[in-house]
């Protein structure tokens, strides 16, 4: 597949289709995530993996077209799909008025590198591209020459200008429904440690593209400038906002997308299935309770809703519900010895994505949280909360010191309310708000009880004799890296497992809940819901597909203890 040409892709495109479903196969192709585009060359088939953070209106393109032999009269049709410049052969004009020449339209998204994938997932693949080392294809000499700018009679394709291209007396050949200007200050490029982004143009895809969607691609690369400065009359379009030159962003024609519905490399090196997972579910589960549970100062209650915390996913909406999320608080957390700095280190070692912030003044008041769009570039200018699915995020609010919130701030704690409390991100088109779905596990981390909402809120309490540094230490030199890779895969196969809840175990669930209500009248829908959410968290945890009594029975008890705690005032003495 790594030597595949555009030529060969289009007289073969049967078989080369049949031979795109093994995904396995894909690992073959350069990947452009971990290659300098020198080392790529124009027109070779490459892969690539990233974030939608901003998708264009869709542009037409000629997906056929007719030339004509100005020496022998003679024309033919060629195909203008996967290309940004119409082509032809010396002594070929094109015909703009042939009735043969054929429109279709194309999507053009920007792609960035996922912007919080943790070191150790970006190592391991990074590793497992370095492994494969797939063979890189020469550049392919041009059969075709492009035409120059004294030939009026011809006109280049531009795949996304935000004008038309056009020669003197030249018919109009391409255009788009937006209009674009800008330059490339304005799109969101990412750090060189962070990888290349790139656009990418969808012709046949069965996938629903939406923004923040992580996405695998397989495409022909088109790296050279769209256009070349041959006359005052040829517009260049590689400062326009959508179509930087190629070196800068390059672009890909796309012949496969498939969406990324989890960001762990393990997944696809370790030769293990599920049920595989679900059978050692039990031990694994043991061993990161043990390092929660240190890292938490020796608290089991907070190590248990944490542990739930990390497999929580949204599996389903229903009006505006976002059943299966936990966002959780943990208040009453020390201030001494850097602890949230280590603690947030832990987690990074075991997720494959993750965000801390900071919520001092300083980043309320001064930072967009929400994307905000930019009619003068015509471009969505991206903000702390534009994270794809499954990207924990942590923010820490024991930063947040006395002073005044202005309406930016003011703003952003809002936003982070509905993300906590619907998991939905309102962006910002200025003349209006559009909702976006979000799946974005919250842990907030306190001193008292947060300012935002939570689904639950934990009062921490540690053990008197618990060393932080050393604790820390401890918990590090236990997670060797075949223990890592294990808790690894069993947090990404428990957050996207199925659950049932039998009908028997439905029937006690509703008993066991009014004989609650006739002790506790204050009990709502709302603290059955959250029962429910827990019980299952908890049986996944521990490997299990179906509710069992133990497990409700775990979850009423958490639940006890969590609201006991509430009530109580036992002062954390290693603040």
């Amino acid at each position: 597949m790594s030597d595949w040409t555009l030529a060969h892709w289009e007289a073969n495109t049967s078989e080369c289709k049949q031979q795109l479903e093994c995904t396995r196969r894909w690992k073959s192709i350069p990947c452009l995530n971990w290659s300098h585009p020198q080392e790529l060359m124009d027109g070779q088939l490459v892969r690539f993996q990233g974030m939608i953070q901003d998708m264009f209106d869709p542009e037409y393109y000629l997906d056929q077209y007719e030339v004509k032999d100005s020496t022998n009269g003679c024309s033919r049709l060629c195909s203008g799909k996967y290309r940004d410049i119409l082509s032809c052969q010396p002594d070929e004009e094109f015909l703009s008025e042939s009735t043969q020449n054929v429109n279709q339209e194309r999507r053009t998204f920007y792609c960035i590198p996922d912007p919080a994938v943790n070191s150790w997932a970006t190592h391991y693949e990074e590793e497992e591209y370095n492994f494969i080392g797939p063979v890189r294809t020469r550049e392919s000499s041009r059969s075709v020459m492009k035409r120059s700018a004294s030939n009026n009679e011809m006109a280049d394709l531009s795949s996304s200008s935000n004008t038309n291209l056009t020669l003197p007396d030249a018919k109009r050949i391409c255009s788009e429904k937006r209009a674009t200007s800008g330059s490339p200050q304005n799109l969101q490029l990412p750090s060189k440690d962070k990888g290349q982004s790139c656009l990418i143009k969808v012709y046949d895809t069965k996938e629903d593209l939406c923004l923040n969607d992580v996405v695998e691609v397989l495409g022909f690369l088109a790296s050279e400038p769209l256009v070349e400065e041959t006359g005052d009359d040829m517009m260049d379009v590689g400062t326009s906002a959508h179509n930087l030159p190629g070196s800068l962003v390059p672009r890909i024609h796309c012949i496969a997308v498939r969406k990324i519905t989890h960001y762990n490399p393990l997944l696809s090196t370790i030769s293990q299935n599920s049920d595989a997972v679900f059978e050692s579910a039990k031990s694994v589960h043991d061993d990161l309770h043990l390092v929660l549970t240190q890292v938490l100062l020796g608290d089991t209650l907070a190590a248990d809703y944490l542990l739930c915390h990390l497999i929580s996913s949204v599996y389903q909406r229903i009006d505006m519900l976002a059943l299966g999320k936990l966002s959780l608080n943990i208040k009453n957390i020390p201030t001494c010895s850097n602890y949230i700095d280590k603690l947030y280190d832990i987690l990074q070692l075991l997720l494959p994505k993750s965000r801390y912030l900071p919520m001092s003044l300083d980043n309320l008041n001064q930072h967009d949280f929400v994307p905000k769009k930019d009619y003068s570039s015509n471009r969505l200018k991206s903000g702390v909360l534009q994270l794809s699915a499954h990207t924990h995020l942590v923010l820490d609010e024991t930063r947040l010191l006395p002073g005044q919130l202005d309406s930016n701030g003011v703003e952003n704690i809002s936003s982070l309310g509905t993300v906590i409390t619907q998991q939905k991100v309102y962006y910002n088109f200025k003349f209006y708000k559009v909702e976006f779905n979000s799946d974005i596990p919250v842990l907030v981390l306190s001193e008292g009880k947060s300012l935002l909402p939570s689904d639950a809120v934990v009062t921490l309490q540690p053990d008197d004799d618990h060393l932080v540094t050393e604790t820390f230490e401890a918990a590090k030199h236990f997670l060797q890296r075949a223990l890592l890779d294990k808790i690894r895969v069993y947090l990404t196969v428990m957050m996207q497992a199925d659950f049932q809840v039998p009908p028997h175990m439905q029937k006690m669930v509703q008993e066991n809940f009014v004989e609650m209500r006739k002790v506790d009248s204050k009990m709502t829908a709302d603290d059955l819901h959250m029962l429910l959410v827990l019980a299952r968290l908890v049986s996944l945890s521990k490997g299990e597909r179906e509710l069992c009594e133990g497990s409700w029975r775990q979850a009423t008890q958490m639940e006890q203890k969590r609201k006991q705690r509430l009530t109580s005032t036992r002062p954390n003495s290693l603040s």
